[in-house]
């Protein structure tokens, strides 16, 4: 620990800057785990200056930070790319795996341990060849977010769900809102142009689609088994059925770790941009969640922009 400490502020230099980002309002939020990080960070060598998000994804950063810790889950990191890639702001990120939904901390491998956390990531911090991930920019109508979208069920289940029995009871509270939609099933259709990597496109039609970002999905999950946060494409899940046999088909294959792919009414397609539309009044009126919380309105167009999302990897001891 000594020698860390050491190295991260020499003589003559001064004291790296970590700032601590976390959404007060989420139902996972926990000041004590928060204090800890902190001090786990500061014991390091780092000063550590607390930061929160908005409702509108706005925060302050200062200028003279050198690493964005997000305490939180995908949907507190998507607050802060999107705070940071509107204000032009280029700094390494990581994330401490504190919301309902960490998927992006699964990926790479962050560590759910406040203190093991704070030294895999200082040391990552040091080693920038080897630690660095440049993970490709996706946006939704033009507005980044980091690991899935989808309309159907899921994101039915999303808007139903109770945000008190969500703090009790994490995740489960969208597995809980997705039984009580067994007496009102959503029958939705999607018109889908996917623009495959090699600029083709392929059109379909579709009760339920996911796009997936990251290797997981819904926690051990696994939807589109080449998908990869550091990728420069992204997957189109498409459900051409979506009625309850069908999904409740589709969900237990996921469960048993199977390709859902090899389905017949489900289609699996690599993308670097899709076009939705909504075919009826009850379609456009679907509830679609972005990385774990519902939006506003619905995605019309989903891109890959050619730009980076820095991620600062851990290194274990």
């Amino acid at each position: 620990m000594q020698l860390l400490t050491d190295s991260l502020h020499p003589p003559h230099e001064r004291t790296m800057i970590v700032e601590l980002i976390h959404n007060p309002a989420s139902g996972t939020f926990n000041e004590f785990r928060l204090d800890v990080l902190s001090r786990a960070f500061q014991a390091c060598g780092a000063q550590v200056r607390i930061g929160r998000t908005e409702k509108d994804g706005q925060f302050e950063i200062y200028p003279d930070c050198d690493l964005v810790c997000v305490s939180g889950g995908d949907g507190a990191l998507r607050l802060v790319v999107t705070s940071m890639t509107r204000a032009g702001l280029s700094r390494p990120l990581c994330v401490f795996p504190a919301g309902t939904v960490n998927l992006v901390a699964k990926e790479l491998g962050y560590s759910d341990d406040p203190e093991i956390f704070a030294r895999e990531i200082m040391a990552g911090f040091l080693d920038k060849e080897t630690a660095r991930l440049e993970a490709p920019l996706l946006t939704s109508d033009g507005q980044p977010f980091v690991a899935c979208i989808s309309a159907g069920p899921d994101g039915q289940a999303v808007a139903l769900h109770s945000p008190a029995l969500k703090k009790r009871i994490g995740g489960a509270a969208y597995a809980w809102s997705l039984l009580k939609l067994l007496g009102d099933w959503p029958a939705l259709q999607f018109s889908l142009a996917v623009e495959a990597p090699d600029g083709t496109i392929v059109r379909l039609t579709s009760g339920a689609f996911y796009v997936i970002k990251v290797h997981h999905y819904a926690g051990n999950w696994t939807l589109a088994p080449a998908a990869r946060i550091g990728s420069e494409i992204f997957h189109v899940i498409s459900l051409t059925r979506a009625q309850r046999r069908d999904f409740f088909r589709f969900m237990a294959i996921i469960a048993l770790g199977r390709d859902p792919g090899r389905l017949d009414f489900v289609r699996s397609l690599s993308a670097r941009a899709l076009t939705i539309t909504a075919e009826d009044e009850m379609s456009r009126q679907a509830a679609f969640q972005v990385d774990g919380d519902m939006v506003s309105a619905q995605p019309r167009e989903i891109r890959m922009t050619g730009r980076t999302v820095t991620y600062c990897l851990p290194l274990p001891d």
